[in-house]
C-alpha cells in the first residue's frame, strides 16, 4: 500500500477546497436573483385553515426584497433572526411551535427555498404565507 507523502496530501486537500469553493460560487449564483427597481404591483395572500382565515392583497411597493416589505405589512407580526426577518403570525394568527405550526412563505405556488429578505419583489407575482402544520 503507497504512503501519501505530507505534500500529496497538502495538495489533495487544498484541490478539495477550491472544488467545494467553486461549488458553493456557483450554487449561489444560481440562486441570485436581484430585485426589480422600481414601483411593483402584486398580491400578499394570507391563508390559515386553522383559524379558518384567507385574505388577498394588493400591493404596490418600490422595495426589493419582500423581507423588507414586510416589516412594513399592517398585521404582519415578524422578529430580526440570524437569518433575516422570521415571520411569526398575521393579525393575532400565531405560529405555534408546540404543535408545529409555521409560516410557510410561497412565491408564484411554491414553497421558497430561501428566506423572505433574499426573495424580491416582481411585479405580477404573488407571495403567499400559509400557517403550515409538521415540520
Amino acid at each position: 500500500m503507497k504512503q501519501w507523502t505530507k505534500k500529496q496530501k497538502i495538495m489533495l486537500v487544498a484541490v478539495f477546497a477550491v472544488v467545494i469553493a467553486v461549488a458553493g460560487i456557483a450554487a449561489g449564483l444560481l440562486n441570485y436573483r436581484p430585485g426589480q427597481e422600481g414601483v411593483k404591483n402584486f398580491q400578499v395572500i394570507v391563508t390559515s385553515e386553522r383559524d379558518g382565515y384567507s385574505e388577498t392583497t394588493e400591493c404596490t411597493s418600490e422595495e426589493e426584497y419582500l423581507g423588507s416589505f414586510m416589516r412594513s405589512f399592517e398585521d404582519c407580526e415578524w422578529q430580526e433572526s440570524d437569518y433575516g426577518i422570521y415571520i411569526t403570525g398575521f393579525g393575532g394568527m400565531q405560529e405555534d411551535v408546540d404543535n408545529q405550526y409555521w409560516w410557510c412563505v410561497m412565491v408564484n405556488g411554491e414553497a421558497a427555498t430561501i428566506g423572505a429578505d433574499e426573495i424580491p419583489l416582481q411585479d405580477g407575482e404573488i407571495y403567499s404565507f400559509v400557517l403550515t402544520q409538521g415540520w
